[in-house]
């Protein structure tokens, strides 16, 4: 009957210094011989890569228009609303869809100190 090893065991690794300059060799040997690519290289000279990059790109565009049924338009103009500050420059700056008059935001603070 066999035990079991242990795990972790290193017995019969070899721990001399030249079993180790070996293998260092070897290691950068074969990382020398390696042809250096990116994943940019892989995209632009492969016809899957260019298949995968249009298909990721067309399902990011897809994800990011918003349809007419979604409550995306109303989600944006409340968040405006919550982030907006408390005075009227503020409010007058981050709520509406144009820029607010000059007059106005000059105008406000004493509408405000009058009241």
């Amino acid at each position: 009957m066999s035990t079991m090893p242990e795990f972790f065991d290193t017995t019969r690794v070899p721990d001399d210094p030249e079993h180790w300059d070996a293998l260092a060799e070897r290691v950068a040997a074969t990382a020398a011989r390696a042809p250096k690519r990116s994943g940019v290289d892989w995209l632009a000279s492969s016809r899957a890569g260019w298949v995968a990059a249009s298909l990721l790109l067309l399902a990011a565009w897809a994800l990011m228009m918003p349809t007419e049924s979604s409550s995306a338009r109303s989600f944006s103009g409340e968040w405006a609303q919550a982030l907006a500050p408390r005075d009227d420059v503020g409010k007058a700056i981050m709520v509406r869809d144009r820029p607010p008059a000059i007059g106005a935001l000059l105008l406000a603070d004493r509408r405000g100190g009058d009241k």
